[in-house]
C-alpha cells in the first residue's frame, strides 16, 4: 500500500498528491462561502500502514463587500425623553471611542447649533454604516463661535451606576423559579436536606417551585428530587424522593399574607416539628394549626440564583429592568429603552466586586463580555432603542500582524491569580478552587482547575466560609491587553478574534474598545486573554 495523505476540510474529504519535485503533498481545497477560521484534519498512512493524525487552522478570507466611500460622517440626535429625532448634522472633526471597559470620552465638533442636551442619544454613521451609539455628556461653545464641542460616552455607559445586589428578597408571588424556603419560626435558618430527610439547616438549599394545573412540585434543584410526605397521616415525615406522580408529592400553596405561605398536602400542612429553631429539627405534616408560625414559610430569592438557574443574560436584563426601565422612581426610567435576551448562559458563579451588597452594573457587564462572550448590540426599532443581550456565536476573525495592514501592535502582560483558597473556621476547614472559566468548585479533582497560588484565611463561622473564599478569588487580575491599528477596517465591539503574533502564537480574545478618527487607521483594544492562556503561562513559569 502506498503512502496516502487525506485531508478533511469543511465536511469534505480530499486526497493529496505527492510532488517529487517539491517533496510536498499538494491539493486544492474548495473554499467555504463564509469567511472565518476553519480546521483541517490530516490523516497520513505510510507504507507500513502506520497512521498519523494532525490538524491545522486555515483562514478563509471573505469577499469584501463593495462600498462607496463618501468620507462623510453624520450624527443623528434622539431626544432622551420621547426618542424623537431632534437633528441630523454632518461632522468633520471627531474622536470616537467605543469602549466597553473604560469611560473614555467621544469628542465631536459640530459646525451647527442644535437642540441637543445632556442625556440625549446619539447615533453616528460613517459610509452609511452605524459605527457608534452614545449618550451626550456635555456640549460647549466658546465665545459664540459656530463650533460646538460634544462630549459623549459609549451607550453601555448609561449603566455605569452602583446598584443593589438583592442578597435575599421575599417573593410576593409564587412562580416557576428557584427559591430558598425559610421557616417563620427561625429567621436565620432554612428548610434543607440531610441525606433524604427534610429538616431545618443553617445554610440555604435551593428549591424550584413548579406550578402545574392544580398542584405544585417542590423540587430540590441539586438533584431534581421532590418534597414527599412519607404518608398522608398526621406527623408523617417529609423527605425528598424521585417524582412518581404520587399524591404525597403534590402540594397546594396558600398565601397567608404578602410574603407568607403555607404548604398543604391532602388535609395536612408542612410543619416545623414542635416549633423547633435548631438545625436538625425535623419537618413533618400536621393538621391545620391556624395562625401558627410553625406552619408559616417565606419564599426567598437571591439575585444570583438567576445566574445559575436561568442565565447571566437574564440576570443582566433583570437588573437593567429593575433599575433603568421599571424603577419605582419613574422619574429615572429610560422609557426609550427596550431589551431582548437571545441566549441564556447558566453558570455556577457569583457577581464580582460586590461590597455591602452594592456593585457597579457596567463593570459587571464588561466582565461578562470578557469571561463569557456576552455581547450587547443596539439598534433602532419602533421608535425605541433596542438592546440585545446574547452570546455571539460568530466565527472568530483572524488578525495576522505579519500579513494584514496592521501598525502599532503592542502587548501588555499582567497575571496575579489566586486559584485555591483554604478557609479555616472555628469548627472545620472549607476549600474553594478556581476553574479555567473563572467559576469555582469544591472538587479538588476537577480536571478544569486553574493553576495559580494558594491563600489561607480565617473566618469564625463555617456558614461564612464560602463567601470569604469568593472574596479572595474576586480580587484576581487577568490582564493581557493587545492594541493595534488596522487600515480602513471596522470591526464591531465584542467581536471574537484570534490574533497571530510575530512569534506565530495565536491568542483568543475579543474587541473591547474601538477608536475612530479622521485617520484611515482604526485603533483597536482587545479584552483580556482567556484564563486558559494565563494558566498555561503560569505552568510554563513553574518548569
Amino acid at each position: 500500500m502506498k503512502n496516502q495523505l487525506t485531508v478533511t476540510f469543511d465536511n469534505q474529504n480530499y486526497i493529496a498528491t505527492y510532488n517529487p519535485q517539491t517533496g510536498y503533498y499538494e491539493l486544492e481545497l474548495q473554499a467555504p462561502d463564509t469567511g472565518g477560521i476553519y480546521k483541517a484534519d490530516i490523516n497520513f498512512t505510510d507504507l507500513y500502514e502506520q497512521e498519523y493524525e494532525d490538524s491545522i487552522v486555515v483562514q478563509v478570507l471573505a469577499k469584501e463587500k463593495a462600498k462607496i466611500d463618501t468620507n462623510k460622517v453624520f450624527m443623528w440626535i434622539f431626544d432622551h425623553i420621547d426618542f424623537k429625532v431632534k437633528d441630523i448634522v454632518e461632522i468633520a472633526n471627531y474622536d470616537i471611542n467605543i469602549d466597553e471597559e473604560t469611560n473614555a470620552n467621544t469628542l465631536i465638533d459640530v459646525l451647527k447649533k442644535t437642540t441637543a442636551k445632556a442625556n440625549d442619544i446619539i447615533t453616528i454613521k460613517k459610509n452609511n454604516e452605524i459605527v457608534f451609539f452614545g449618550r451626550v455628556e456635555d456640549i460647549q461653545n466658546a465665545d459664540g463661535q459656530l463650533l460646538y464641542n460634544f462630549t459623549m460616552k459609549y451607550i453601555t455607559n448609561i449603566f455605569d451606576q452602583d446598584i443593589i445586589l438583592n442578597d435575599y428578597e421575599n417573593r410576593a408571588i409564587v412562580t416557576n423559579e428557584a427559591v430558598y424556603i425559610k421557616p417563620g419560626t427561625a429567621t436565620t435558618k432554612y428548610v434543607g436536606i440531610n441525606t433524604n430527610n427534610v429538616e431545618i439547616v443553617d445554610n440555604p438549599v435551593l428549591f424550584k417551585v413548579e406550578k402545574y394545573n392544580n398542584y405544585y412540585l417542590i423540587r430540590n434543584s441539586s438533584n431534581n428530587k421532590v418534597l414527599t410526605a412519607e404518608s398522608l397521616t398526621s406527623d408523617a415525615n417529609v423527605i425528598v424522593a424521585d417524582y412518581q406522580n404520587l399524591d404525597t408529592q403534590k402540594w397546594q400553596i396558600e398565601q397567608v399574607s404578602n410574603t407568607i405561605y403555607k404548604f398543604k398536602i391532602g388535609n395536612f400542612y408542612l410543619t416545623i416539628h414542635m416549633g423547633g429553631t435548631e438545625a436538625g429539627t425535623n419537618i413533618k405534616i400536621h393538621e391545620d394549626l391556624g395562625e401558627d408560625n410553625k406552619q408559616y414559610f417565606f419564599l426567598e430569592v437571591n439575585d444570583e440564583i438567576i445566574i445559575r438557574e436561568t442565565g447571566i443574560e437574564d440576570f443582566i436584563a433583570k437588573k437593567i429592568t429593575d433599575n433603568f426601565i421599571s424603577n419605582t422612581d419613574t422619574f429615572v426610567n429610560l422609557e426609550y429603552l427596550q431589551l431582548e435576551v437571545k441566549t441564556h448562559t447558566k453558570k455556577e458563579t457569583s457577581v464580582t466586586n460586590v461590597q455591602n451588597n452594592i456593585f457597579n452594573l457596567h463593570t459587571y457587564m464588561t466582565n461578562c463580555t470578557q469571561n463569557y462572550d456576552i455581547v450587547y448590540s443596539f439598534s433602532i426599532s419602533n421608535k425605541k432603542l433596542l438592546m440585545t443581550i446574547e452570546v455571539k456565536t460568530t466565527k472568530k476573525e483572524l488578525i495576522d500582524v505579519n500579513a494584514q495592514p496592521i501598525s502599532n501592535y503592542s502587548e501588555v502582560f499582567e497575571t496575579d491569580i489566586v486559584s485555591k483558597v483554604v478557609v479555616l473556621t472555628s469548627t472545620s476547614v472549607y476549600t474553594l478552587y478556581l476553574l479555567n472559566d473563572r467559576t469555582t468548585t469544591t472538587d479538588k479533582n476537577n480536571q478544569n482547575r486553574a493553576a495559580g497560588k494558594t491563600v489561607t484565611v480565617y473566618t469564625e463561622n463555617y456558614s461564612d466560609a464560602r463567601q470569604t473564599a469568593l472574596d479572595q478569588i474576586k480580587q484576581n487580575t487577568y490582564n493581557h491587553n493587545i492594541t493595534f491599528n488596522y487600515l480602513d477596517k471596522f470591526i464591531k465591539i465584542g467581536t471574537p478574534i484570534a490574533i497571530k503574533t510575530k512569534e506565530s502564537l495565536i491568542f483568543d480574545t475579543y474587541i473591547s474598545a474601538v477608536r475612530i478618527t479622521n485617520n484611515k487607521f482604526v485603533e483597536y483594544t482587545c479584552g483580556n486573554i482567556r484564563t486558559k492562556f494565563i494558566d498555561k503561562l503560569l505552568k510554563e513559569r513553574k518548569k
